[in-house]
């Protein structure tokens, strides 16, 4: 009588073919999620970074304040970090602020970091000599920087600064007074436009921190100025 033999294993799949099928479409589907989540996401750094980059490449320098508009529109449809979008767009209301007025030579504005933001403006925009009244002009312009930024900062610090030419008058006995009345003008006009009294700060330099040579006429113009140095919110105008 011949022995039981037990059936050979011909090495066949031992589960469902139908799970070979599933498991290639979860895998598949897991690598389209990872690929949309990281087209997506923005590095807020490495996007602020690339902004400044561009505008070195495009020529925006500190005269020139025209190509900052034009990275919004490329940027407005990369992802969903709406913040960053909100600063361009509040950049690009300013530079068209100064556009109006004529003051490519005399203002500026650009990235100096992630989510800061420096505005220069020459004291002959806002001031007469030896004074710290604002002019008219002056506050067409301010009114424009307050409402393309209200809602959407943190800190907005106010430095004044003078060349080094000396002031002794009853009012100003030195440059730190004159700097210091000249940032407070502007910090005022600021809160009066809206912008949060805790948000703000007035600082005078006198002529102690220039950024030209104060031995040519053209030197002591570029020192004489007052920045807004803009720290933008994280959460953005929500």
């Amino acid at each position: 009588m011949a022995e039981n033999q037990e059936p050979e294993d011909d090495g066949g799949p031992t589960a469902p073919f139908w799970m070979v099928t599933y498991g290639d479409m979860v895998t598949l589907l897991l690598t389209f999620f990872i690929l949309m989540f990281a087209m997506s996401s923005i590095n807020e750094q490495k996007f602020l970074q690339a902004a400044a980059s561009l505008q070195g490449a495009l020529g925006v320098m500190d005269r020139n304040i025209s190509v900052i508009g034009e990275l919004s529109p490329a940027i407005g449809t990369a992802g969903r970090s709406t913040e960053h979008v909100d600063m361009l767009e509040a950049l690009q209301r300013i530079a068209e602020v100064f556009q109006e007025e004529g003051l490519e030579d005399v203002a500026s504005v650009e990235i100096t970091g992630p989510g800061e933001v420096l505005v220069r403006l020459g004291d002959e925009v806002l001031y007469d000599a030896g004074r710290a009244e604002l002019k008219a002009g002056a506050i067409r312009v301010l009114d424009g920087i307050a409402n393309s930024i209200i809602g959407q900062t943190d800190q907005v610090y106010v430095e004044g600064h003078t060349d080094n030419q000396p002031i002794s008058t009853p009012e100003f006995p030195t440059n730190w007074e004159l700097s210091a009345a000249r940032a407070l003008a502007v910090v005022r006009l600021l809160e009066d436009r809206g912008i949060p009294p805790g948000q703000l700060a007035a600082v005078g330099h006198g002529e102690h921190i220039p950024i030209e040579p104060n031995d040519t006429p053209e030197g002591r113009a570029r020192n004489r100025r007052v920045e807004l140095k803009i720290v933008w919110s994280e959460s953005g105008n929500e």
